[in-house]
């Protein structure tokens, strides 16, 4: 799921928005007739809203206003922010295309290519920008070719007009407005499309959010990139201190367990001091429930099993760790075996392991101790030139710090 901050603030303006569609009979502040909210519902013509809350550089609240696409026809109406890309760009790039597309000499092989080619151009009219003020397009979103009105996306506008002015988020939300359908209610919260605003936010914030309240944030954490600060100003970018420099007011440094830096997958981290407390003695008392999956070098014939294998620091060559019955601390490891499969012409066992100890590195150090290491463990088993390591946090049940319900939070393993 994309980033969303649904907070009470949230809310209040999201229910005033609406009364001034109801009592003006208009969707744009000031309300005008060019812009009548009887016509997203009489007309079918429902749209998506946004609303951003956040802190100007000189510490002003400032509520912003998006839409998707467009309304009536048109690029902007009065009170939202504007589009990603120049109006004036756009209205000559369509005026352009509509020539060339249209041309009545042309067959419909070479009016398929211009159609691709214009909308490849119309794509590239959008301009992001990320937490740290750089600029960047569509095409330099990592991952596959983007849908079409990817940029288009309201919440996509406020969080990009936020981004532009150095804003600080305190909240954040879509809302539909319109006919009922069987996919959106009106006047209900909705997070951010997964399909083309999941990898735009990711970039522009630095972190794939999962789930975020006031208390907890749940990202999807890529492999290469710290947990938590280490030694030195070259290991100062870390999940956590990005979720900082989004969020600056937070009164902790936020996380509350790691995965290694080489690893993937979902990791919790802290909003405020008492989520912090609550959850860090959650991970201490062992009451979170973690899984991972990995790829294994070879084959697992034990389709289930337990590994019960003491380890320790080997403090003549750190970061290793070793197997040690005398003097390690209990390491358990429960493994299922899920398939096998071939990658670059090595044998792999596809597992689960759900770890009932935390350790530092206890799921490539059990791996490699039954024989079978995970794949590109530069530690432990043999690194493949430019191969991740195939280890995935891949789902972790907690129980909500302030609600006390229990949350369970998976992303599927990306190798």
């Amino acid at each position: 799921m994309p980033f969303s901050l649904v907070t009470e603030a949230v809310l209040k303006e999201k229910d005033a928005m609406i009364r001034h569609f109801k009592e003006s009979g208009s969707y744009s502040f000031p309300p005008c007739d060019e812009y009548r909210s009887a016509n997203l519902i009489r007309e079918r013509k429902g749209l998506m809203f946004a609303i951003l809350i956040a802190l100007t550089k000189e510490s002003e609240r400032v509520v912003l206003r998006g839409f998707s696409g467009l309304a009536e026809g048109h690029h902007q109406v009065p009170g939202y922010v504007n589009p990603t890309y120049s109006i004036n760009a756009f209205k000559a790039l369509e005026k352009e295309s509509d020539e060339k597309v249209k041309d009545p000499l042309i067959d419909d092989e070479e009016r398929r290519r211009r159609s691709k080619l214009y909308a490849e151009r119309f794509a590239d009219l959008h301009l992001f920008t990320d937490i740290d003020g750089n600029t960047f397009t569509l095409k330099d979103v990592q991952g596959t070719r983007m849908s079409t009105g990817s940029g288009d996306c309201a919440g996509i506008k406020v969080l990009n007009h936020a981004m532009r002015k150095g804003y600080k988020i305190l909240g954040f939300t879509e809302f539909y407005y319109g006919p009922d359908t069987k996919e959106r209610k009106k006047g209900l919260c909705y997070e951010p499309c997964e399909t083309r605003c999941r990898k735009i936010i990711k970039r522009m914030l630095g972190l794939d959010f999962v789930y975020v309240d006031e208390d907890i944030a749940v990202i999807n954490k890529d492999s290469g990139l710290l947990s938590a600060p280490g030694k030195g100003i070259e290991k100062l970018d870390s999940a956590s201190e990005r979720l900082k420099k989004i969020f600056p007011d937070l009164p902790v440094s936020p996380f509350v367990h790691r995965l290694d830096m080489d690893t993937s997958g979902i990791m919790v981290l802290a909003m405020n001091r008492e989520a912090h407390r609550t959850l860090s003695m959650d991970f201490e008392r062992r009451n979170i429930h973690k899984e991972y999956e990995a790829l294994l070098d070879g084959r697992v014939e034990e389709k289930e099993g337990i590994i019960d294998a003491p380890m320790r620091l080997d403090v003549d060559n750190r970061p290793y760790q070793i197997i040690d019955y005398e003097n390690g601390k209990r390491a358990i490891t429960r493994f299922k075996v899920l398939s096998y499969q071939w990658k670059d012409k090595i044998l792999t066992t596809r597992v689960l392991f759900s770890p009932e100890t935390g350790r530092t590195h206890q799921l490539r150090l059990h791996s490699a101790f039954i024989g079978h290491p995970i794949l590109s463990d530069r530690l432990y088993g043999h690194y493949i030139e430019n191969e991740r390591l195939m280890l995935h946090a891949l789902r972790i049940t907690i129980t909500h710090p302030r609600t006390k319900k229990e949350m369970t939070f998976s992303e599927p393993a990306p190798f």
